[in-house]
């Protein structure tokens, strides 16, 4: 174990998709645990094809789901292994690599791992010391536990789309991309992630930790309580300290900029300006911005500016991946003893793991592996994959 891997010898099973639970398994990775992400060729990670929904019949698929950056910057230093959970042989595979491991991650809808014979009592049976991190929308419990749970669903429904409001009127106004339920939750379930397998090392017993990613986006919509907002107004303060510090701004004709506000501005001073944008097309606001060098924003001239400083500070660091070449993704937002967390591989390719997973560590023959494969073989030949 290295100051920079603290997490080296660790190894975790992750059965999730999208943002969150490959977030969080991303973290674990970056910290130095070996995770082993389970997906399959008929039902992969939705994200493996996100940003390259175009691409569909320019390219075959099992090019095309290699395609993805949203997926390479979330899955890097992962073992790609490739089994069907509904198929008994697959599933009985699974838990025995269950038994060599010290967690598994997954953020299916509640009752899921149950059905496919791969409940906690089913993990427990072959490694009492496990620890299962279950990251879903609304928790076991909640009468919402069988919906499915997006970002902007979990947004709307905690409350925190509530407090984006247009800064001249006040209306809720929303938001159609923003997202911060899964970050968030890939945060918290990291804490919990680490705590958990502390304990299991200590007690020799391992636990289940249901985590529901809507109470985790109660917590960040306190932070725009409405009610504190109208409680400032009403004892005669001019902004709240709940205030955003940033807004985004519509135009006369109907485009958008997004503006950073100074600290020390006051809410009539945001609201002069904002009510100046209302009556301006997005060229004239640009004409504003060069003449007057406004003091409370600050305009980044060119596209390839954006982030200019942070890149040179190693915030991206490249990778060549085995499909589509050499790219850019950003780093782990940490240091430890002033290392970076280091790349050790890009994102896996669907499948690459399987001779070391099954293999090596479950020591399926040959046979047995090259069936798994001969699925894959199958489809590239099939003119409707």
């Amino acid at each position: 174990m290295s100051a920079a891997l603290p997490l080296a010898g660790v190894r975790v099973i992750e059965l999730c998709w999208v943002w969150s639970g490959p977030l969080l398994g991303q973290f674990l990775a970056d910290l130095g645990a070996e995770v082993i992400k389970v997906e399959w060729f008929k039902r992969y990670d939705l994200y493996r094809t996100r940003g390259v929904e175009r691409m569909a019949g320019k390219f075959p698929e099992f090019i095309r789901r290699e395609m993805s950056h949203s997926f390479h910057g979330l899955n890097r230093n992962k073992v790609g292994l490739a089994l069907d959970l509904k198929d008994k042989k697959h599933t009985e595979g699974l838990l025995d690599l269950v038994a060599q491991s010290d967690l598994v991650i997954e953020n299916f809808t509640s009752g899921t791992l149950d059905r496919l014979g791969l409940s906690y009592e089913d993990m427990k049976k072959v490694n009492p010391s496990l620890v299962l991190l279950s990251l879903s929308g609304f928790g076991s419990t909640s009468r919402l536990g069988q919906m499915r749970a997006y970002g902007l669903v979990l947004s709307a429904l905690s409350g925190f789309e509530s407090g984006i409001e247009d800064p001249t009127t006040g209306e809720f106004v929303g938001s159609p991309t923003f997202v911060a339920s899964d970050p968030n939750a890939a945060t918290y379930g990291l804490f919990a992630a680490i705590t958990a397998i502390l304990e299991a090392r200590v007690s020799g017993k391992g636990v289940h930790v249901e985590f529901s990613q809507l109470e985790g986006m109660a917590h960040a919509s306190a932070n725009q309580d409405k009610e504190l907002k109208d409680l400032a107004v009403s004892l005669g303060l001019e902004t709240s300290f709940m205030e955003s510090d940033s807004s985004i701004l519509k135009c006369y004709d109907d485009n958008y900029i997004c503006v950073a506000w100074s600290a020390d501005l006051t809410s009539s001073e945001k609201e002069v300006f904002s009510d100046k944008v209302q009556h301006l097309k997005l060229e004239e606001v640009e004409k504003l911005f060069k003449s007057n060098k406004l003091k409370y924003v600050k305009v980044i001239e060119k596209p390839t500016e954006v982030g200019a400083g942070s890149v040179s500070k190693g915030t991206l660091i490249p990778t060549i991946h085995p499909v589509t070449g050499p790219e850019n993704i950003v780093a782990a937002p940490w240091w430890i003893d002033e290392n970076r967390a280091p790349l050790r591989k890009s994102a896996p390719v669907l499948g690459e793991g399987n001779d070391y997973v099954l293999g090596f560590l479950l020591n399926w023959t040959p046979e047995e592996r090259e069936l798994i494969m001969a699925f894959d073989q199958e489809k590239r030949h099939d003119k409707k994959s």
